[in-house]
C-alpha cells in the first residue's frame, strides 16, 4: 500500500489509487493499518480511507487526528474531511457541495433552503448538519445554529469544526465558560488547534476580568 501511496503523491492520479484500494483491501482492513501500523503505513491507511472508507471509517480518521506523528494527523485530517462528504449519496453529495459553496460566498439566505432539505433527507450524516449550522450562524439565528452544531458532533463526536463553532455561538451569547469548555473538546479532538489554544486563553482571561467586576 505504501508504493501504491507515493504513486498516488506523485501522479495524482485518484481514480487509479481508490481501484487498487477497492481491489485490494477492505475498510477494516485499513482501520487496522491506521491503528497498529508503522508511520508510513499509518499515513498511507488515512490517506486510503478517505477515498474507499466508510461512515463507520470516521471514527477510526476521528482517533487518529490525535496520532504522535504529525504526518498521520495531516493525513487523517484531510482524509477526514473527505469523507464526510464522500459518505453521502452521489445526488446528496452535490447537494452538499452546492450548500458548501454558497456558505464559503457568504450567501447563506441562499443556502439555508438546500441545507434544510438535505438535513431531513440525511439526517444521520454529520456535515450536513454542519453546513446547516454554518446557514444559521451567518444569518445570526444563534440558537438554531447550536442545535444544528449539536446535530452534528451528535452523529461523529471528532467533528472539530463543528466544536469550534459552537463555540463562536456560546461566545455570541455571552456564554464564555460555556465556550472554553468546547473550544477543549475540540483540542482533545485535535492537539493541532493552536488558534483555539489561544481563544481559550483568551476566554479564560476575560471570564476572570468579568467576574471580577
Amino acid at each position: 500500500m505504501i508504493a501504491a501511496h507515493e504513486r498516488f503523491l506523485t501522479e495524482q492520479n485518484e481514480a487509479w489509487f481508490e481501484i487498487s484500494l477497492r481491489q485490494t483491501y477492505l475498510p477494516g482492513t485499513l482501520q487496522a493499518i491506521l491503528e497498529r501500523g508503522d508511520v508510513a503505513d499509518r499515513i498511507a491507511a488515512a490517506a486510503a480511507l478517505g477515498l474507499v472508507g466508510n461512515c463507520q471509517s470516521l471514527a477510526d480518521l476521528g482517533r487518529a487526528l490525535s496520532d504522535p506523528d504529525r504526518g498521520v494527523r495531516s493525513a487523517a485530517d484531510a482524509a477526514f474531511h473527505e469523507l464526510l462528504i464522500r459518505s453521502l449519496g452521489l445526488r446528496e453529495r452535490s447537494r452538499l457541495r452546492q450548500v458548501i459553496r454558497l456558505n464559503e460566498s457568504g450567501e447563506y439566505a441562499a443556502a439555508l433552503a438546500p441545507a434544510l432539505i438535505l438535513a431531513d433527507q440525511s439526517e444521520q450524516h454529520a456535515e450536513v448538519h454542519h453546513q446547516l449550522a454554518i446557514c444559521w450562524y451567518g444569518l445570526d439565528q444563534h440558537d438554531a445554529a447550536t442545535a444544528a452544531y449539536l446535530d452534528c458532533v451528535a452523529r461523529c463526536c471528532y467533528h472539530y469544526s463543528a466544536w469550534l463553532g459552537l463555540a463562536r455561538c456560546r461566545v455570541a451569547m455571552g456564554d464564555l465558560n460555556g465556550a472554553i469548555e468546547v473550544l477543549n473538546r475540540a483540542l482533545e479532538v485535535s492537539p493541532d488547534l493552536e488558534s483555539a489554544r489561544t481563544e481559550v486563553q483568551t476566554l479564560r482571561r476575560k471570564a476572570r476580568q468579568d467576574s471580577a467586576e
